[in-house]
């Protein structure tokens, strides 16, 4: 169990301490432009190792530094640099990389730096910087973007225009790493081409999705079939499973080509059966391995009865009424070889697993349960997917009936409480789903997911030194249950961290440097790092304070 999801920061995420990249590098930009904020000019006495703090007036100090490209060490010049807190002072750096903010009071200040085309260093930790009398200067880092870039074609060597490319990369997810699609995608020209840029070094899979109009598979011939592009993955393979990763160093451009070819579309029509009254759209998708390479949906309902048009394969089938219910076709798929004019799909509700509250009172020996109706507030039940992809994840937020639209797999559960809630047990039939996962067949109606509560819960809260980079530096609270680890998560902001909602009990918990990419969920992973972790006990309705060092992830 986890509390670090993408889509759920815990409230000690950093970003909210810096205003928006684009925002923040715009406004300095355009107020340097106006003259109403100053460049350093290129004659500054700052340097590296010179000194960094120097009295201004009676209470007030000045700042300097220089920034530097990471790879090749050259100066930055006209990079942003913010400082957090000090009213959001920000300045520019000159020619030579150097800056100067002054009218900061005395003490510890963070820094960040910004620039278009760059990235901070993963490498080095913000800056953190002592604001005084005789401090050294500062140095900070950029890393310019990667940039993957290619061109798609026929194979007569014709351009695609207005195709979009999908361009995914891993993410932590609690505490496991999934290919997730980045939001920095982009579309061919008219010559075919496209360019990604704002990447960091790493791996990615390059897809290009299916086109989103059809041709003719003859200019100029009455009649000619329609034919369309599906989803194609570098280098040229229909599913992420057969894909290969590209990899990218820091600064560096990849290259990736396409060449794809049309496939004619079929005329289907057909009816529906089962919930086929109620059917607001359907969805066909066209299985290829995990995936789906071709997917089209239609909203053109009449009575059960549906017209779409779809390349040869073999496809699932879903569709939704109009409450938002999903429907499926369990146990089957639609085979396309042909026109097909009297297709008959059958439809049934997605598996609904229902969920049952209860809280457990008195001490050991002398408990009782009783259930709870209602909604508590920050209880979050989800089901995540164990696949390599992100495939979505069902939410239960207390609404009636239980988590919907489950499709068969294998799940992991994962709690999120606040405040004074921490979770006992939680159970499906004889699976404890603190320990193990939920494994979901086609057509199968799995047990109730019961959920005992206790209120009571503690809090860790605490510190992190040195403060490292908040995108990459993770705070894990580690509890062994059973062969797995019961992990909280949470990122500290300006080395600062609390995690609350924490069962009473014996912890470890260590701060990690690149626990963005550490696979934590997996105890022979994690297991190793918690030789440099601290041992602390929560006791009910209590907080408990630890100072943390910082331990690097071995890469």
């Amino acid at each position: 169990m986890s509390d670090f999801e993408p889509e759920m920061r815990p409230k000690m995420r950093a970003s909210g301490c810096f205003l928006r990249f684009d925002i923040l590098v715009l406004a300095v930009h355009l107020l340097a432009a106006s003259g109403l904020a100053q460049e350093p000019d290129a004659q500054s006495p700052t340097t590296p190792g010179g000194v960094a703090n120097s009295k201004t007036d009676g209470n007030s100090y000045s700042l300097s530094g220089t920034v530097i490209n990471a790879i090749t060490g050259e100066p930055v010049r006209r990079a942003a640099i913010q400082i957090s807190g000090q009213n959001g002072s920000v300045a520019l750096t000159d020619a030579g990389g150097h800056f100067v903010v002054e009218g900061l009071a005395e003490g510890n200040v963070f820094l960040k730096a910004m620039k278009p085309g760059f990235s901070e260093d993963e490498g080095s930790h913000p800056s953190s910087a002592q604001v005084g009398k005789d401090a050294p200067a500062v140095v900070l880092k950029l890393t310019p973007w990667a940039v993957i870039s290619g061109r798609v074609t026929t194979k007569d060597n014709q351009p695609l225009e207005g195709f979009q490319i999908h361009i995914s990369a891993k993410q932590n997810v609690a505490g496991r790493l999934i290919w997730i699609d980045r939001p920095n995608q982009a579309r061919t020209n008219e010559d075919g081409e496209f360019r990604v840029a704002g990447l960091q070094a790493g791996s990615y899979y390059v897809a290009v999705d299916q086109s989103t109009e059809t041709t003719l598979s003859q200019k100029g011939v009455p009649n000619a079939r329609e034919q369309t592009f599906a989803m194609v993955f570098y280098p040229g393979v229909p599913d992420q499973t057969s894909a290969t990763p590209i990899e990218i160093a820091s600064g560096g451009e990849a290259e990736a080509n396409f060449t794809l070819s049309p496939e004619p579309l079929y005329q289907i029509s057909g009816s529906l059966s089962g919930s086929s009254n109620v059917v607001a759209s359907l969805t066909f998708a066209r299985k290829a391995g995990d995936d789906a390479d071709f997917t089209q949906m239609t909203g053109d309902l009449q009575d059960g009865k549906f017209q779409v048009k779809l390349p040869a394969g073999t496809y699932s089938v879903s569709g939704q009424t109009r409450e938002g219910v999903e429907l499926t076709t369990p146990g089957a798929a639609v085979v396309i070889r042909s026109d097909e004019a009297d297709l008959h799909v059958p439809l049934h509700a997605a598996t609904t697993i229902p969920v049952e509250l209860e809280k457990e009172q008195g001490a050991g020996g002398s408990e009782r349960k009783a259930p709870i109706q209602g909604i508590i507030p920050g209880l979050i039940l989800q089901l995540v997917p164990l696949s390599q992809s992100r495939r979505g994840t069902n939410f239960w937020r207390g609404q009636a009936g239980g988590i919907p639209n489950v499709a068969p797999g294998t799940y992991r559960l994962e709690i999120n409480t606040n405040g004074e809630w921490w979770v006992k047990s939680a159970q499906s039939g004889n699976v404890d789903l603190l320990s193990d996962d939920l494994t979901l067949s086609e057509g199968e109606q799995p047990e109730p997911i019961e959920v005992t509560l206790r209120d009571g819960a503690g809090t860790v809260s605490g510190t992190v030194t040195p403060a490292g980079n908040p995108d990459r530096v993770l705070v894990l609270l580690v509890q062994p249950y059973g062969a797995r680890n019961i992990v909280h998560a949470a990122r500290p902001m300006q080395g600062y961290f609390a995690i609350p909602g924490i069962p009473p009990g014996d912890y470890e918990i260590v701060a990690l440097d690149g626990g963005d990419q550490l696979e934590y969920a997996d105890p022979e992973i994690l297991n190793p790092y918690l030789s440099d972790a601290e041992h602390v006990t929560v006791r009910p309705q209590a907080t408990v304070t630890v100072n943390l060092g910082l331990t690097s992830v071995k890469r």
